[in-house]
């Protein structure tokens, strides 16, 4: 959890982890105390320097003792923190050379000021993906060619889905947790009401399909029932990736079909193009193709009716194979979710409004009820959705033909 703090105890919800090797005499005086001074040790050893790039094919790989130690030393800590530690330090230390990336940057942009050639261009931009990748991917390539590697590196990666599953969302009326650094005090415990899962994500091709989403968000509610015993709403905050692409796509279709509008109403379409200044197909394929409407207070405001509307029906009424559409969407219908609630610039970065015009949704689990809900949509492909979610799509439906 698109895009998951340390501090679930991992080693108890993962069962499918192979038996750990015992910790060495290294790894038993880290679970006594040692300085972090060890865990640098360690990866000093057992993560491979980077290559020169002129040498990237031709370095020889490291001992496999070197990385089984890492796998043995890992799988010997008892304690999430401490395998927080671990990897935190791994990330931190041996990450990307950011003094590389720069000069490799720099060097791309002289030469395409220089108008060079393609052929040392497009090698001056492999040098600089090269730079771009982390030093701990070594370690992770050889891990994988070890007996058992390829588990042991799914397990880790579960392990990193788990433990970031929680993210800080504080409110007026909910307060969500970081599950590595929960309020100590017995009030601030007790006010906490609500659980927000921000995001899960696989970063692996190989690992599509793989239901680590599922699993996280089942083991994860269970861990915080028994920590914090007063949590009542359990719900994520989730993008919608893809709405931007639907709907430039309808206006594009619409563009073309002189008169014909079914997305807008025609005082919508007054009040936009009042503040574009331009037919209302026209300017906002260019704005919202840029996330520049946001900029515009009056536009921002005459979009919100017709892009909520507009986004709840893509969530509830676009399909592939009479399954949501939305891939966020199909998942935690999948998991047996509410469609919940559609929220207004929700996520305002350009990246959110490039891709879903800002907006997010929660899709909330009622526990007592995952179980119908899923049977309801994978048997017979029915959504279940909020009040927020079935107006919105009736008033898409009163002005649309679609």
């Amino acid at each position: 959890m698109r895009g998951l703090g340390p501090g679930l105890r991992a080693r108890r919800l993962l069962p499918l982890r192979s038996p750990p090797r015992p910790p060495g005499p290294r790894g038993r005086r880290l679970c006594g105390g040692l300085a972090a001074s060890a865990m640098d040790e360690l990866l000093r050893r057992a993560v491979p320097p980077t290559p020169a790039y002129e040498l990237r094919e031709k370095t020889p790989a490291p001992a496999e003792g070197q990385c089984a130690d890492f796998v043995s030393f890992y799988g010997g800590l008892a304690e999430a923190s401490q395998r927080a530690e671990l990897l935190g330090r791994l990330a931190q230390g041996f990450g990307v050379d950011h003094g590389q990336v720069a000069e490799q940057s720099a060097g791309v942009l002289q030469l395409r000021q220089q108008a060079r050639e393609a052929a040392v261009l497009l090698q001056a931009e492999d040098r600089l993906r090269y730079a771009l990748v982390p030093r701990y991917r070594g370690l992770f390539h050889h891990i994988s060619k070890l007996d058992g590697g390829v588990r042991f590196l799914v397990q880790l990666r579960a392990d990193l889905l788990e433990a970031q599953a929680l993210k800080l969302v504080e409110g007026p009326h909910v307060r969500g947790i970081v599950k590595e650094c929960p309020p100590t005090e017995t009030e601030e415990r007790n006010r906490i009401a609500a659980a927000i899962f921000y995001s899960i994500s696989l970063t692996q091709q190989g690992l599509q399909g793989v239901e680590l989403g599922t699993f996280l968000i089942k083991r994860v509610v269970k861990e915080l029932q028994k920590e914090f015993p007063q949590l009542g709403a359990f719900s994520s905050l989730s993008p919608i990736p893809g709405f931007t692409k639907w709907l430039l796509g309808l206006l594009n279709v619409q563009g073309k079909e002189h008169g014909r509008n079914e997305l807008f109403t025609d005082s919508e379409c007054q009040e936009i193009s009042a503040v574009t200044g331009n037919p209302v197909h026209e300017s906002l394929k260019g704005f919202l193709s840029s996330g520049e409407w946001v900029k515009s207070e009056k536009l921002t405001q005459a979009l919100q009716g017709p892009l909520m509307r507009l986004c709840a029906w893509y969530l509830y009424g676009e399909k592939h194979r009479g399954y949501a559409l939305n891939p966020v969407a199909n998942f935690h219908l999948q998991n047996g979710a509410v469609m919940w609630r559609i929220n207004w610039m929700a996520d305002s970065s350009l990246k959110g409004l490039t891709s879903s015009c800002g907006l997010m949704v929660n899709y909330r689990y009622y526990l007592e009820e995952t179980g119908p809900n899923s049977i309801s949509y994978l048997g017979s492909k029915n959504i279940k959705a909020s009040e927020q979610i079935l107006s919105l799509v009736a008033q898409f439906q009163n002005n649309s033909k679609l």
